[in-house]
């Protein structure tokens, strides 16, 4: 059964670049049943916004929980997820700050409809957002979806279980760890229906606003691509520099590893080989095993730049202005919620619904780009790949120099 699964998950590219070449004939062919196509789509999103509260609260529970549980190494795990926050954050600030001010999107036609926008046209007013994240009610924020003010009590329960002795939350952390298990199952369950999902967003979209609207996501692709390139070529190296790594010998020793995450858009299938080819390039055994486990939930590099350049990407395709405040909020959101559902199996298309759901963004200009994902979703793995090495290196140092 998990070779059969296995087969199936390498070939979902494949079966996703299927999806939109047939959406696109039936779309053509066959307008007049663009309401079957709409139900696909609509049954997707659906499906994929059923599990974001139910994964992302026991998640942030256990992080938490376990966290504090840790004694001798509490204090290193700690500092580490500081790091991967000021890291993320600043990535994700420079792409939404970079990528709106060069208007990328802006003018591309993909059927948007500019009269129903979104609740980011409203002005934010700080005290109410403050007050807002604060669960008075955490019952009455589950059953609205709201999901920051439920993150925020996850991180109080979480605290709250950790703070006890073993044996009395050793039952509900396990309990907590099957409900994920199951979580991640149906999510697996789900994504492997993607393809239905994709058959319906590009066949409804070409059925009612034509194949131009696809052409024009040839843009999203390649200015996200641009994206990664800066983050490869300049943030990367910036940062060694700072830290007196030798930046291209690390790339060098994982080449074949990138290569790899890259090929396989998976970046958990080469996990085990680079915790161990970074000890044996003479990284700390107990720093490796510890930060990069760690960072494939915190510290997902590529997947900020992607959620920065994807949502304002639908922000500048529907023509939203956005105050100095907007793009500060939009910042924390993206920062936020990438490390809540970042290990979740094609979890893209979870976190930017998430997001899209708090920004107040259309949810089918999420769908669009969904669409496209197979062909961005290469870059974002490789570099969070290499992230996770340039990560390693920077923690050792500070250990041993800075802050420990």
């Amino acid at each position: 059964m998990n070779n059969f699964y296995n087969k199936y998950k390498s070939s979902i590219g494949l079966q996703m670049i299927s999806a939109v070449i047939i959406g696109t004939i039936f779309g053509s062919l066959l307008p007049q049943f663009s309401s079957i196509y709409q139900f696909l789509e609509k049954a997707f999103i659906s499906l994929v916004s059923m599990v974001i509260l139910p994964l992302v609260f026991p998640v942030i529970v256990l992080s938490v929980a376990e966290i504090l549980n840790k004694e001798s190494l509490g204090k290193l795990i700690l500092k580490s997820i500081l790091y991967f926050f000021i890291i993320t954050t600043i990535i994700t600030g420079i792409f939404v700050t970079g990528s709106y001010l060069l208007k990328f999107g802006q003018g591309i036609d993909i059927g948007q409809q500019k009269t129903s926008l979104n609740d980011l046209t409203n002005n934010i007013n700080l005290n109410d957002f403050l007050l807002g994240i604060i669960p008075a009610n955490i019952f009455n924020s589950l059953s609205q979806g709201s999901l920051l003010p439920v993150v925020v009590f996850a991180i109080f329960l979480g605290f709250g279980i950790g703070s006890l002795e073993n044996r009395k939350n050793s039952i509900f952390i396990n309990a907590l760890h099957v409900w994920v298990d199951a979580i991640y199952k149906i999510v697996e369950l789900i994504i492997k229906w993607a393809p239905f999902g994709v058959f319906g967003f590009i066949a409804s979209d070409v059925a009612t606003t034509g194949f131009e609207k696809l052409i024009s996501l040839g843009e999203f692709v390649i200015g996200t691509y641009v994206a990664y390139s800066i983050l490869a070529l300049f943030f990367y190296p910036l940062l060694a520099y700072i830290f007196e790594l030798n930046y291209f010998q690390l790339i060098k020793s994982i080449r074949n590893l990138l290569l790899l995450a890259f090929i396989s858009g998976s970046s958990s299938v080469v996990l085990p080989e680079l915790l161990k080819r970074l000890k044996n390039n003479g990284s700390d055994e107990n720093i490796t095993d510890l930060v990069v486990p760690l960072g494939y939930t915190f510290n997902l590099q590529g997947a900020a730049v992607y959620f920065s350049m994807a949502t304002i990407f639908i922000v500048n395709v529907y023509n939203i202005n956005l105050s100095t405040s907007q793009i500060i909020y939009t910042i924390f959101i993206l920062s936020l919620i990438g490390k809540t559902a970042a290990t979740v199996p094609s979890g893209a298309i979870v976190v930017l619904l998430a997001s899209a759901t708090m920004l107040g963004l259309p949810k089918e200009g999420v769908a669009l780009i969904f669409a496209v994902d197979f062909f961005v979703n290469a870059g974002r793995t490789a570099l969070n790949v290499l992230g996770q090495g340039m990560t390693v290196l920077i923690i050792e140092k500070l250990n041993k120099k800075y802050l420990f």
